[in-house]
């Protein structure tokens, strides 16, 4: 049994990845159906992954000020720009630079929640219960992705995009409502800490602490690194996914494959925690990229290719695990907050650059010729991480720190 707490805090963030999806996938898809522009697909995705770049922003209030105050203004934040976006579809004026906008500023809100969570998943949860606990949570939410996917283009088609925002907008307030009503968290040192300085000169203070709590880290950044060129190469080739669509349905299937590899992998990452880094980063990241090259292969063959996809997520959901467990472990308890949200930003640095490019070159080439190639980046990592010296020494297993 997981704390009640936790439990709360789980159903947040189920209903959030809920409604994120959602209105992730109607974006995508509307901007598909009014440009038919492989560029301007990549752009949409670009700027939805763009606000992981700056969670780093977060991380001194994340550490500093009420965590729970954090969620729940996120949530109401975000839920009234949906709202807005709802209400200029219905009103035929969703011009599309206004819906970057609007979309950039909601997923910037939804990404400040995911450093808080992590910090508050490591305060509530046992040490040696830490990679069960990020794997239920990933497994729910990821559930609730395949369902969420695999429906996506029958709702877009059937029920319409205005009917998805005004639905996902709703959901949001009352999520914050659920916070500010039922979520209760210890509060921190630094929270509980008199700061005798002003805002911008504390938040300065707290920016050049954590900064040099994370560059102290090398052997974690060097991992970091090597996922940082994976993300940009798998970016580049996922911006192709509904180019090479040709209905809503279609990408909803791909889309589908994704979400039960993933969540197939985070089932299996308390299976191989126990297994030294050293072997299982490189061996898992070997399969990532072996099923994805084979999955496009084979493309022209009925299913098989989304069974191949299926197979190279379950890796990526592995991976996915054990880098939020790997920051977790190996930062000081005071420092997990601004700590995740430096190191997230170092994670999604270049996946706006990736799919940004992988529109460009869409324009010049072709879908498939991208999704390939994207598939390499695992093959990278795998070399990147055995020729390392740092790494390839890396004998602790998951939830011992390898930076003490």
């Amino acid at each position: 049994m997981m704390d009640k707490q936790l439990t709360i805090l789980l159903i947040g963030r189920i209903l959030t990845n809920f409604a994120d999806s959602f209105y992730m996938i109607a974006t995508i898809w509307y901007v598909k159906t009014l440009t038919d522009s492989p560029l301007l697909v990549g752009l949409t995705s670009a700027i939805a992954i763009l606000p992981v770049t700056i969670q780093f922003l977060y991380g001194p209030m994340i550490d500093r000020f009420s965590k729970k105050a954090i969620l729940y203004m996120a949530m109401f934040g975000q839920g009234l720009l949906v709202t807005v976006i709802s209400i200029l579809y219905y009103a035929d004026f969703l011009w599309l630079p206004l819906l970057y906008i609007m979309m950039f500023l909601a997923l910037s809100l939804s990404e400040c929640s995911y450093p808080v969570e992590s910090a508050l998943i490591e305060r509530l949860a046992p040490r040696e219960k830490l990679t069960k606990v990020n794997s239920i949570f990933s497994f729910s939410y990821q559930t609730l992705d395949i369902i969420c996917d695999a429906v996506s283009g029958i709702l877009i088609a059937f029920v319409g995009l205005g009917v998805i925002y005004i639905s996902n907008s709703l959901l949001l307030i009352m999520i914050g409502l659920m916070f500010l009503m039922y979520l209760k968290v210890p509060k921190s040192n630094k929270e509980m800490e008199k700061s005798t300085l002003g805002f911008f000169k504390q938040y300065r203070e707290d920016f050049k602490d954590g900064f040099l709590v994370v560059k102290s880290r090398q052997r974690l950044l060097s991992i970091v690194f090597g996922f940082v060129v994976m993300n940009l190469l798998a970016t580049m080739g996922l911006a192709m996914l509904p180019v090479i669509s040709d209905t809503s349905m279609e990408y909803g299937f791909w889309l589908t494959a994704m979400s039960i590899g993933t969540l197939s992998g985070t089932i299996l990452s308390s299976k191989v925690e126990k297994f030294p880094l050293n072997r299982v980063l490189p061996a898992v990241a070997l399969w990532s990229g072996i099923f994805w090259l084979l999955t496009f292969l084979f493309n022209e063959t009925q299913f098989v290719p989304y069974v191949f996809f299926a197979l190279s997520w379950l890796g990526i959901g592995i991976l996915s695990i054990f880098i939020q467990t790997m920051i977790q472990v190996n930062l000081p308890r005071e420092h997990v907050g601004i700590g995740f949200a430096f190191i997230s930003s170092l994670l999604g640095s270049l996946s706006p650059l990736g799919y940004f490019l992988g529109g460009v070159i869409g324009e010049q080439t072709s879908g498939l010729f991208l999704l390939m190639l994207s598939g390499t980046g695992y093959m990278f990592f795998t070399v990147y991480f055995l020729m390392n010296p740092r790494l390839k020494t890396i004998k602790q297993s998951l939830s011992v720190s390898f930076e003490d």
